[in-house]
């Protein structure tokens, strides 16, 4: 019986770090995704550069972090 009971902590422990894992390398991806859109910029259907205003205030919302 206790086997079981360590077994089921076990599991659910394991379950709970990759949970964490995943959830940990979503944000850091999300973060990264768009930290390298902002430093690419805007490109128009021509493949010409868009000049809206400079890209740490259009769309970094301040400026690049370096990785």
């Amino acid at each position: 019986m206790r086997q079981h009971i360590l077994n089921g902590w076990l599991v659910t422990a394991l379950i709970a770090l990759v949970c964490l894992l995943g959830i940990t390398a979503y944000t850091e991806v999300r973060k990264d995704l768009s930290r390298v859109a902002c430093s690419r910029g805007l490109k128009a259907a021509d493949r010409r550069p868009v000049q809206l205003e400079s890209c740490s205030t259009t769309c970094c919302g301040g400026t690049i972090r370096s990785a």
